[in-house]
């Protein structure tokens, strides 16, 4: 009976959608009537984070009301200026989907994957917010920087080990961009993939000998 009431009320908010969709496309939904749409997309972002906090199981509430809310302002930024929803609009939604996986892992710190998209998509976000911005970073080098950091509190905070070689791995690269250095990188790799596949060989030799 529960399931049967949930679908039901999820398939009236379908409905609802879709009709509130049809009189946009047929022009009835003008000027101040626009405002429905990041009221109903910031209700039902409000609407998940209660799922979550009436039920703490339900983190992955967390996910779609976050997003939502970051739907929300992306939509309210775009009717007031398309100037500011270019701007900002690709920083606010990625950093708002990049929080709620934080989110995630402060829910449940045994969710030690969802620093690495949160990190990922809060990295993105910086980046698409300095493109944007007047001052001209290095933003090659910031993106690098970002996802060996991200790697480096999965080390830390998720206790994986196997993160500090991504986190250096990426360091590197962010600070060879960040200095100018890129071209080095072409000549980096292949070393370090033969001297990775020399180590292997090395260690299978050893074993059997």
């Amino acid at each position: 009976m529960k399931r049967l009431s949930a679908n039901a009320i999820w398939g009236i908010v379908l409905i609802g959608l879709g009709v509130l969709y049809l009189l946009q496309n047929f022009g009835y939904l003008k000027g101040p009537l626009n405002m429905i749409w990041p009221v109903l997309f910031a209700a039902a972002g409000i609407g998940f984070l209660a799922v979550y906090a009436v039920n703490r199981a339900n983190w992955w509430a967390l996910i779609p009301g976050f997003t939502l809310l970051g739907l929300a302002v992306l939509v309210v930024l775009g009717l007031t200026s398309d100037r500011l929803a270019e701007v900002w609009g690709g920083p606010v939604f990625l950093g708002a989907i990049g929080l709620s996986f934080w989110a995630v892992y402060a829910a449940r710190r045994e969710n030690w994957w969802a620093i690495i998209p949160g990190g990922t998509l809060v990295t993105l976000a910086v980046v698409a917010g300095l493109d944007a911005g007047p001052a001209r970073l290095n933003t090659g080098a910031v993106f690098f920087i970002g996802l060996a950091i991200t790697f480096a509190l999965v080390y830390v905070l998720g206790r994986m080990s196997w993160a500090v070689y991504p986190a250096a791995a990426l360091a590197l690269m962010g600070i060879f961009i960040g200095v100018g250095l890129e071209n080095l990188i072409n000549y980096i790799w292949p070393v370090a993939l033969i001297g990775g596949g020399a180590l292997l060989v090395w260690r299978a030799l050893r074993r059997n000998a």
